[in-house]
């Protein structure tokens, strides 16, 4: 039995279109798409009632475990400066999490990514009291709500030589067990933290395995004028130099924020073969800056880097960062970020995603959005970034199965999960604040 969605809008973002009609989904795959494709015998139609439909999308950086910290206890000391929000806030919830609050986190965020018409989420995790099977618990939260995702684990010197060696296997580990699935729903990279907290033969043994597994390694960089300033303070050189030394410049790397990246370091970020991950809000949120996008010739991807999983809200926010900084971005590049985002999870997944063509994965949001004024290719960006929202996200199918119908989550009592979540987030912030500053 084939689903036939009908009476579309059917927005595509890879190149960005628009075609009415309608889209043939048989097994978990888009077979076909247009005026011509309406429903036969014994096939489920859902219509779309005239409003749009375009594929999942896809968070280019995040952090689920960050999932359950809203509204979590204040640290015992107020940061003065990003690096102390690191050490009082960020490296002391990632030390309260154990396997249990692990999947529970990705569970959660993967519920919030659903509503949100979100389907696939780049992850960059840490948890250095549970580091061993970590990436499969998070497999498995994100397998409890039906979404796909591309995980690693951040390696980083900040607890101790043992915590290097066991961040390293883990990333190992997950990633040979990938590469002998190849399903299309799981994927690795190879984490890396910062360069600021690890030492050279580190960068270069995270970029020794993703070569080895054929892809890049995500890591944070220049996210604050610290990364650049303790690498060459303590591990004796600048920070480009040491990741260009590692080789994680020559392999297809995700390097988060970029928010602090001089002339010279853009120069040498854009002859190499990385992707930058812009995450506008946390960069707001943390006081950090702003990315440097207008001058970033790689493709650009679009995160949250943790806050949420709702990507409207994010390119929105990317927009009118924009302007208000007085920067001349066009806003179809944004739209190109989206598109990136999906180019880049395809690429680790080996599936094609974020497309709604035949033989693309069937990862397809129905919203109830109907829009008012002509929605064409050339007016795509306008209507993302002024029209839609997650509001307006109704029914969402991810390799071809139903996983939120008419706002409704399918196959998971999403109240009763939100409900355990709430007690196992209260256990995590009791270990939160019983771990000093360091």
């Amino acid at each position: 039995m084939a689903t036939v969605i009908q009476d579309a809008l059917v927005v595509g973002l890879d190149p960005a279109s628009v075609i009415e009609g309608g889209v043939r989904i048989e097994g978990d795959r888009v077979t076909a798409v247009g005026p011509g494709v309406c429903p036969s015998a014994g096939d489920e139609s859902i219509d779309a009632r005239g409003a749009v439909v375009l594929p999942g999308l896809v968070n280019g950086h995040t952090h689920l475990y960050a999932a359950l910290a809203t509204g979590m206890p204040a640290p015992p000391r107020a940061p003065t400066n990003f690096h102390e929000i690191l050490r009082y806030v960020w490296w002391r919830l990632d030390r309260a999490l154990d396997a249990e609050s692990i999947r529970t986190s990705a569970r959660i965020g993967a519920l919030d990514a659903l509503r949100c018409g979100t389907t696939t989420l780049i992850d960059h995790h840490a948890s250095p009291e549970c580091i061993a099977g970590s990436l499969d618990a998070i497999e498995a939260g994100l397998s409890d709500v039906g979404l796909r995702g591309v995980l690693c684990y951040e390696v980083t010197e900040r607890n101790g030589r043992d915590g290097v060696a066991a961040g390293l296997a883990e990333n190992e580990r997950y990633a040979a067990r990938c590469a002998g699935r190849r399903a299309g729903r799981f994927a690795a990279m190879i984490g890396a933290h910062a360069a600021f907290t690890m030492r050279d033969e580190d960068l270069a043994a995270c970029a020794a395995l993703a070569h080895r597994f054929g892809g890049g390694v995500h890591i944070h960089v220049a996210e604050d004028g610290c990364d650049d300033a303790i690498c060459r303070a303590t591990h004796g050189g600048g920070l480009l130099d040491r990741l260009a030394a590692s080789g994680i410049l020559k392999i297809e790397s995700i390097l988060g924020h970029g928010t602090h990246l001089t002339a010279d370091d853009l120069r040498r970020v854009n002859a190499s073969n990385v992707r930058v991950a812009h995450n506008p809000r946390s960069n707001m949120n943390n006081r950090v800056g702003y990315a440097p996008i207008d001058r970033l010739a790689r493709p650009i991807l679009l995160g949250t880097d943790g806050i949420g999983a709702d990507m409207f809200a994010e390119l929105r926010a990317a927009w009118f960062k924009a302007c208000d900084a007085r920067v001349a971005v066009p806003p179809d590049r944004f739209v190109a970020m989206l598109a990136e985002n999906a180019r880049a999870a395809s690429e680790r997944l080996g599936v094609r995603i974020g497309a709604l063509e035949p033989g693309a994965a069937a990862d397809v949001v129905v919203t109830d959005y109907v829009p008012a004024s002509p929605l064409t290719a050339g007016s795509l960006a306008g209507h993302l970034i002024f029209g839609l929202s997650a509001t307006h996200v109704r029914t969402v199918l991810v390799g071809g199965q139903v996983r939120l119908r008419d706002r409704q989550v399918v196959g998971l009592d999403e109240p009763g999960v939100r409900r355990e979540a709430r007690e196992i987030a209260r256990r995590m912030w009791e270990r939160l604040e019983r771990i000093t500053l360091g």
